[in-house]
């Protein structure tokens, strides 16, 4: 395990097994260690929070550009990849970087990857911050959700962007551009505003689709109580109530299988509540770090 880095920027690459891992820290105080994309995730944390905390946006294998994928075994399949890889991944750029103990700040499937990295390596890892993660749970949930409980004003939208992506616009585009306009198109489910256009944070975020739906495979639906052991550190859920593609209420169904955690459901935020709600949030935040204790809390 080698680190290049750039002393002007505080940015570099964190090369672990079969590719690098690009990473950049902003911000003074102590650490924690955003897990996904070193691109997408610090354009939507406030510049606030920087003032108090030191957040390293590291990227995942699924977010990794193409000229940084070095793998020397050219049979390399993403399906040798398993939940094990990812969380040794997080655990050699803590270790690379030298960042000591840790809070570990996950969005989305990524708050799944915190999890499952807080499992297996307490030791150094302070407690975990669950940001619009994908709850455990039936997914069908989100379709019986988004039926009851979304506005018709909603649902329009959706239906008119969705009709947008016809056959003829996808068959031009390659199969990790058709995920980032899915994305964008469902904006009704992931938005307190349902017609917000988040395209913007995909700018120079490029997804490895084959290795992301690995990583599905391995970690959706997420059981919180499955093994090899029970994630004993504190852990922050903070949820939108907007957010129909994880939905809130599945979170209200399993958190009690986390034995130390924190829930907060943001009233005015769907996917990002760090980004929807960047006061409240930043000041949740802040004030649970502030009860934490060292390692495991």
């Amino acid at each position: 395990m080698t680190t290049q880095s750039t002393a002007r920027d505080n940015a570099g690459i964190v090369e672990v097994e079969g590719t690098r891992l690009r990473y950049r820290i902003e911000g003074h105080g102590p650490p924690c260690l955003v897990v996904g994309s070193s691109v997408c995730y610090p354009r939507v944390f406030s510049q606030g929070l920087r003032e108090h905390l030191r957040l390293v946006f590291a990227d995942l294998r699924h977010f990794v550009e193409p000229r940084h994928f070095v793998s020397a075994d050219p049979s390399f399949r993403p399906e040798q990849i398993s939940a094990e890889i990812y969380a040794d991944d997080v655990e050699r750029v803590r270790q690379a970087l030298g960042l000591g103990d840790v809070v570990v700040i996950g969005h989305s499937i990524h708050a799944v990857v915190a999890l499952e990295y807080a499992r297996r390596y307490p030791a150094h890892v302070r407690g975990v911050v669950a940001v619009g993660g994908d709850p455990p749970g039936d997914p069908a949930e989100i379709g019986r959700l988004w039926e009851a409980d979304a506005s018709q004003e909603r649902k329009e939208i959706l239906a008119r962007q969705l009709a947008e992506l016809t056959p003829e616009v996808r068959a031009r585009l390659s199969p990790a551009d058709i995920a980032v306009r899915e994305y964008v198109a469902i904006g009704p489910m992931k938005w307190h505003d349902p017609a917000y256009n988040c395209s913007w944070l995909w700018d120079e975020v490029v997804p490895d689709m084959p290795v992301l739906e690995r990583l599905g495979e391995l970690l959706m639906p997420y059981d919180l109580a499955q093994g090899p052991a029970e994630i004993t550190v504190p852990v922050l859920i903070a949820h939108g109530r907007y957010d129909y593609g994880s939905p809130y209420t599945l979170w209200e169904e399993h958190r009690h299988k986390l034995p130390r955690h924190t829930y907060v459901l943001f009233g005015r935020s769907g996917h990002f509540p760090q980004f929807e709600e960047p006061a409240r949030f930043d000041q949740t935040l802040l004030a649970w770090m502030g009860g934490l204790e060292g390692p495991g809390g």
